[in-house]
């Protein structure tokens, strides 16, 4: 399902990234190893990840791309650590005490669209974040999570988005995104160990959420130093 890029919710943000503590939100399928798993069917709850969790204990659930990657370094798709070590640093101001994982490879966009991501802004809304970095897992999800950007900009904080399947994401309305040229579904900032690559393409998002520029527009960058033998083209078929 396309939705209409018209009228794409974007709130200007009103600090500098140094000044501004993030969350993120993932549709790859993250959530605790101790909460229930998705139904991967198609499955519109979310699983709240607290701010001071360990990578160690979270996993996904997922049967639409392949996350062996991000079985070996969740990383690759939600960059818990990465952001930790940009708030060490002092790039960014903090990280939330609260973040969102979803599937989405949703069959009930009517649902999505009216509770599910209108509750998930909420959440980020209460949480005080100043900002939100979003990545997905699979080509569908990579439209659900405008779907989700788009709430929570309505909702009055800024976003940015890591798409790997642009393709599939411009359609949506992101109101901010990069693309990582040709890294592969499960791959979002790099491959598992990657951290550098990781923590450059974390870096390039929030370049492109401090930003002012048209919404709708989104970066696709270079990287080099990934290793894209194995890319192919996304279709768009069972999610």
């Amino acid at each position: 399902m396309a939705m209409s890029k018209r009228c794409i919710p974007y709130t200007p943000r009103n600090r500098e990234v140094k000044e501004s503590t993030f969350a993120l939100i993932t549709t790859a399928g993250v959530h605790l190893r101790e909460q229930e798993p998705f139904n991967t069917d198609g499955d519109n709850s979310w699983r709240l990840i607290p701010g001071d969790v360990q990578s160690e204990q979270l996993m996904v659930t997922h049967e639409h791309y392949d996350h062996r990657d991000a079985d070996q370094d969740i990383n690759c798709i939600f960059p818990i650590d990465r952001l930790r070590e940009l708030a060490a640093e002092g790039i960014i101001a903090g990280v939330s005490d609260k973040h969102l994982g979803f599937m989405g490879f949703s069959q009930n966009f009517r649902d999505l669209y009216e509770r599910a991501a209108p509750e998930m802004a909420k959440i980020i809304v209460r949480s005080k974040a100043d900002g939100v970095i979003l990545t997905a897992g699979c080509p569908l999800c990579h439209r659900v999570v405008c779907y989700i950007a788009r709430e929570v900009e309505s909702a009055g904080i800024p976003t940015v988005i890591i798409t790997v399947a642009p393709e599939h994401s411009r359609p949506a309305g992101p109101p901010r995104a990069i693309a990582p040229e040709h890294f592969k579904l499960g791959n979002s900032l790099g491959g598992p160990g990657q951290h550098d690559l990781q923590r450059k393409v974390l870096l390039d998002a929030l370049r492109r959420w401090e930003t002012r520029e048209e919404p709708g527009h989104i970066w696709e960058i270079a990287y080099p130093e990934y290793d894209s033998s194995d890319w192919q083209p996304i279709v768009l078929t069972e999610g």
